[in-house]
């Protein structure tokens, strides 16, 4: 009796679902991160049958961990495989609603960082965990999500290690994001991984002990902001670029007032300002048929009187009439002599002052080949004459070696003065956006007018270049300045809703093969039927006219109103580019039609004769052709064929 009493009460357990009725199997009460799943009928939430807890059914629920468990990161991603089957070592439950499932080895502040791929180094291991796991510093989206779902859950995932992430750019975006290029964790300053002999500008001599700041000034942050995160120092910073240092007056003033030309290193080094490399006093050559002036002043006498490898010094009997005379051609015989001079005269573009910057101006331009007018006028330089590396084969040898010898540097210019594109057609230098549609071939004249114009009634050529193709619509002034007439320069004139029409409508983007995007302009079909549909669904096509016309009986002359018309007439023959409801049609007209209406068929509304029809599914016409001509086919033979075959 005593066995059946606790079978019985064993039956009324397991019938009770309720959270007491699961403690009867249960070890003890879920944390209060998984009490949602309390109860018997959910136990498989996270238990197999007969396998126990399993590391795949934690997963199911904690989407968050798998992605980086398949990428190998973090701590999950790190761990041995078989740790990862074992997710209570770490995270046991069963314990308490209060109770915390992260069980830290040796304490959570003693956790080994190194475990999560990420090594705390320098300054970041004296860093507390709360300091840096924070929820504003998560950068993984899906992480984000899942807080903004659970907002009272916490995380240690999602952060990024990236320097900006947790700390502020104090160089206000002037460099790189990659901090550790310069900074490492031990300290921000000194930055022990710059190296300032790797910068654009080496520091030598007496720049080696210069202050950062004073080539760097502290500029002060506009939209500085002292509670911002990460957060800023101050709202100065040091200004790291752009920093003028082309000459030695972009730091230093010059106590010559320019007198000795702007060649500062001729006579002086970074050893020191008053290091002198060459202390003779040159104002005695004022005296001589060559005074010194401009960059000439800073140069060293031995420079151009030697001593050189196997020569003497000479003081007596050096030319200096032309430039040439002294110095190599910088332009690789790109230029040549204008008659009756026999050299170059590089005083056009140049000054003793120093040879860059050139003094080619516009007004110069002017007299060339190519005047620049319109925007080429303001065009760089460079953008048509650009740098061509096969210049530099033209340097002779012997020229180098008399550069070195003499301790003279080599100064070319690379930038071709003659490019291989001819200025004196448009697509020379500028992309044919066209595709080739406009062309000598494809315009043939225009309005009478030859292509290519060279002289004009004076016989004088026009700047010595051809009136190029793309002239006849562009303006230099700009590409978007058009000189071209749509009613003048085509064969299309607008009238009417034509006009207004905008340019895409008609002239619509298209592609040849794989090649680019172009706007189609020609060829393009000017009938009506090219752009507009068949309203009339080709009832007015010759195909349609010829298939359906009666064929008149042997003894009817050629007024017989069956007959069908002579030909085809296009859409203007009865509509207006005005809209497409202006209509010239006259029912009475024989050029319209051979069924003038009389009588009271001259009252009769439009639609019952022409009635609205269904030819396939939502396409609908007003029917128009083919139309009966006899009485009977419209109406009711009232006399019962009476009179059928009766002839008056």
């Amino acid at each position: 009796m005593t066995r059946v009493l606790g079978i019985a009460a064993l039956g009324a357990v397991l019938l009770v679902s309720s959270p007491a009725s699961a403690q009867f199997f249960s070890p003890g009460r879920l944390s209060r991160a998984h009490e949602p799943l309390e109860g018997l009928e959910k136990c498989s939430k996270c238990h197999e049958a007969q396998k126990g807890l399993s590391a795949r059914l934690c997963l199911d629920c904690h989407t968050e961990l798998q992605a980086r468990i398949v990428k190998n990161a973090g701590f999950h991603g790190h761990m041995a495989p078989a740790k990862r089957q074992e997710c209570q070592s770490c995270h046991p439950d069963h314990r308490g609603l209060d109770f915390n499932m992260v069980e830290w080895e040796g304490g959570r502040d003693k956790f080994d960082h190194q475990k999560t791929g990420w090594v705390l180094k320098g300054a970041h291991a004296k860093v507390r965990c709360n300091d840096c796991h924070q929820p504003r510093l998560i950068a993984d989206p899906a992480i984000r999500h899942l807080l903004e779902r659970e907002p009272k859950r916490t995380t240690f995932l999602g952060e990024s290690t990236r320097c900006d992430s947790c700390h502020f750019d104090e160089h206000r975006g002037q460099l790189s994001r990659e901090c550790q290029k310069c900074h490492n964790e031990t300290s921000w300053k000194p930055p022990s991984g710059f190296n300032h002999q790797t910068a654009a500008f080496q520091l030598l001599g007496k720049h080696r002990d210069v202050a950062c700041a004073k080539c760097h000034p502290s500029g002060t942050d506009e939209h500085f902001l002292a509670n911002a995160f990460p957060k800023p120092h101050a709202a100065t910073f040091m200004q790291m670029k752009p920093i003028d240092f082309e000459t030695c007056e972009s730091c230093h003033n010059d106590p010559h007032k320019g007198s000795l030309g702007p060649n500062c290193a001729g006579c002086h080094t970074e050893a020191g300002w008053k290091l002198i490399k060459n202390n003779q006093d040159t104002a005695f050559h004022d005296n001589t048929r060559f005074p010194l002036r401009g960059g000439h002043v800073g140069v060293a006498c031995r420079n151009c009187h030697g001593p050189f490898p196997g020569q003497p010094a000479r003081f007596k009997g050096i030319a200096f009439a032309h430039c040439s005379d002294c110095h190599e051609d910088s332009h690789m015989g790109q230029l040549r002599a204008k008659p009756p001079a026999k050299v170059v005269a590089c005083e056009g573009c140049h000054t003793v002052n120093s040879f860059m910057p050139a003094r080619f101006e516009l007004e110069q331009h002017q007299q060339t080949k190519f005047p620049l007018d319109g925007a080429h006028a303001s065009v760089a330089c460079r953008s048509c004459h650009p740098i061509d590396p096969g210049l530099a084969a033209r340097i002779p040898a012997a020229v180098r070696v008399r550069l070195h010898a003499q301790k003279r540097p080599e100064r070319f210019s690379f930038a071709s003065l003659h490019p291989k594109k001819t200025p004196l057609a448009c697509n020379g230098c500028h992309e044919d956006v066209h595709r080739g549609q406009f062309t000598e071939a494809t315009l043939g004249r225009k309005n009478g007018e030859s292509l290519r114009i060279v002289e004009n009634a004076g016989g004088r050529s026009e700047g010595a270049r051809e009136r190029d193709v793309c002239a006849f619509c562009h303006q230099t002034t700009s590409f978007a300045d058009l000189t071209f007439n749509h009613d003048k320069d085509s064969r299309f004139p607008l009238t009417g809703k034509h006009a207004t029409t905008v340019c895409g409508g008609c002239h619509r983007l298209q592609r040849v093969g794989s090649g680019p995007l172009f706007v189609r302009y020609k060829p393009l079909e000017i009938g009506c039927g090219s752009c507009h549909s068949d309203y009339h669904q080709g009832q007015f096509l010759v195909a349609a006219v010829a298939r359906t016309a009666r064929v008149p009986s042997a003894d009817s002359d050629s007024s017989d109103p069956v007959a069908p018309p002579a030909r085809a007439r296009g859409c203007d023959a009865c509509h207006k580019t005005t809209r497409f409801k202006d209509t010239i049609f006259e029912h009475n007209n024989p050029t319209f039609t051979s069924y003038p209406l009389e009588g009271r068929h001259a009252s009769v509304a439009c639609g019952k004769c022409h009635p609205t029809v269904r030819l396939a599914a939502e396409v609908e016409t007003v029917r128009y052709r083919p139309m009966p001509h006899f009485c009977e086919e419209c109406h009711v033979d009232f006399h019962h064929g009476e009179f059928r075959g009766f002839e008056p």
